[in-house]
């Protein structure tokens, strides 16, 4: 990792320029700010206006909202924003290394690594794998009896990053990976930053340690193979001084990659599941433009523009639940944001959720509507970064189109036949987690029946 001279700079604290207010000692707004991310920065944009300052896990940030804002920080046109000094205190030990903590043209040119495993012709590679893994695990899902989603779905894309990002089965492996994929997760995401004895965050550590000897151990043989893989991709990518990249490289990119793609569809997929066992004619809707595809299995073509009614649901779940809430920078130079002069070495951060939330761009936001993503309504199109799930300019998600088509590839396959509804009516109103990732506090119980219509 690249240690540009800005990193060693002290962070500025003093955002005596910016209204607002801190809140507690040391913990700031911390808890509530986790409790109902979206209800508190929207407070804070009718109190104070698009730029505001807050006091979350012991730092002291300029707080944005607004696609103009949004626009701004993630675009970054003049180079003034850090995502390594952003991100770097927050998850550094865990994704040290990865795109998130790299700048510039260092993130440039480890982002090059990865692209070709992310191309139109790569995505069409992966989608057999992930129809049979699927519907494998679908046959297993029971029936006519109640679930709990949440744990289910994330042991089948477990599977899927197994096969797909690895190329491998876990088979006797899968309890010891899946713990230490668990494990790292969790200490990632956790609140208190210490590796002490017993906290998530040296459990994460761990775990870490795991999954990088299990990557390892694949990648000479890789470099040498004709795998379609990610990994197998990545192995056999080169530099620009024509070297193979290292296996540290490799490790840490594949690490935030599993990371990043597993537990973030996972949410999607959830929230997406209670939002239509909680609106059953939405989802009868979307199951009769399923079944005008004639195909048992989804292709990459059925799940690009064929299936309208899919692609609204996918966009409408992302705008209400993000799976991440907003993007983090540190100013490296004075800059302006919003009116207010920011000086150099100076947390910001921008607001997606609460965007996807603005009363003034979207209609009656917080209920389910996909077709306000329809041709005819086009509600995201107002202002450009309205909707911005995967972020946007050089830090965009590189796996945006890969997230895009492993969620319908479930969707498809699940809704086609079945319905899905809630075990009891009371969960449509059930309390939901937003940390480290949304989901139902009850993991989503669901019954899944053949549907008869």
């Amino acid at each position: 990792m690249t240690n540009h001279a800005y990193m060693r700079e002290r962070t500025n604290r003093d955002l005596s320029m910016i209204p607002g207010a801190y809140g507690l000692p040391l913990i700031g707004h911390t808890f509530t700010f986790i409790n109902d991310n979206v209800s508190w920065v929207l407070n804070n944009h009718r109190r104070y206006g698009p730029v505001f300052k807050q006091s979350l896990g012991f730092q002291n940030i300029v707080a944005t909202v607004g696609p103009d804002l949004v626009r701004q920080i993630t675009l970054d046109q003049d180079k003034v924003f850090s995502s390594q000094a952003g991100w770097e205190g927050m998850v550094g030990e865990f994704f040290q290394g990865s795109l998130i903590v790299q700048d510039f043209e260092t993130h440039r040119m480890q982002r090059k690594l990865m692209q070709t495993a992310f191309k139109a012709e790569s995505l069409h590679g992966y989608i057999e794998h992930m129809n049979d893994i699927v519907q494998f695990r679908l046959r297993e899902w029971p029936k006519d009896e109640p679930m709990r989603f949440y744990p289910a779905v994330k042991t089948l894309l477990l599977d899927i990053a197994a096969k797909v990002f690895l190329g491998a089965q876990l088979k006797e492996q899968g309890p010891r990976i899946n713990k230490a994929f668990i494990d790292f997760a969790a200490g990632a995401t956790s609140i208190v930053k210490k590796n002490w004895p017993g906290f998530a965050y040296q459990k994460g550590l761990r775990g870490r340690q795991v999954l990088d000897q299990f990557i390892r151990q694949g990648i000479e043989e890789k470099r040498h193979g004709d795998g379609t893989d990610m990994l197998s991709h990545f192995c056999r990518e080169r530099n620009e001084a024509g070297e193979y990249y290292s296996e540290q490289a490799i490790t840490d990119h594949m690490l935030f990659l599993l990371f990043a793609a597993h537990d973030t569809t996972s949410s999607a997929l959830t929230m997406a599941m209670h939002q239509l066992a909680g609106h059953q004619a939405w989802q009868a809707e979307l199951r009769n433009s399923l079944r005008e595809i004639d195909a048992d299995t989804p292709t990459f073509d059925h799940l690009g523009s064929n299936i309208p009614e899919l692609d609204y649901t996918f966009k409408e779940t992302l705008r209400i639940y993000p799976p991440v809430p907003g993007v983090i920078r540190r100013t490296i130079r004075p800059c302006e944001i919003g009116g207010y002069e920011i000086p150099s070495h100076t947390m910001v951060s921008t607001s997606i959720s609460g965007t996807h939330y603005m009363e003034e761009y979207w209609t009656e936001p917080r209920r389910f509507d996909p077709l306000r993503f329809s041709d005819a309504r086009q509600e995201h199109k107002q202002r450009k970064f309205l909707w911005a799930p995967f972020g946007g300019g050089a830090h965009k998600c590189i796996g945006l189109h890969f997230a895009d088509m492993l969620f319908k590839c479930l969707m498809f396959n699940l809704l086609k036949e079945h319905q899905v509804g809630y075990q009891s009516e009371a969960q449509a109103h059930g309390k939901i987690l937003y940390v480290p990732f949304t989901r139902p506090r009850d993991d989503l119980p669901l019954i899944i029946t053949k549907s008869k219509a």
